[in-house]
């Protein structure tokens, strides 16, 4: 079995716990950032398909109004 002097040299930096939490909270800010620009980027898609929808339905009113004056 190696040595524990090889394994953890006596010179490696001391990570005191307020390090590891602020690095463990930029890993969860980051995550979270993604998290909600991937949910932008879904709403944004539904609302584009909405507009697609809406506007489908005003044609089919138009075309059923305009059949309307050719009776």
């Amino acid at each position: 079995m190696a040595d524990s002097k090889e394994i953890f040299p006596q010179n490696l930096p001391y990570l005191s716990v307020g390090v590891l939490f602020r690095k463990a909270r930029h890993w969860w800010l980051k995550r979270a950032e993604r998290h909600y620009l991937i949910c932008a980027s879904i709403e944004h898609e539904r609302a584009r398909e909405a507009e697609q929808n809406e506007a489908w339905y005003h044609k089919r009113a138009a075309m059923a109004r305009s059949a309307q004056y050719w009776d």
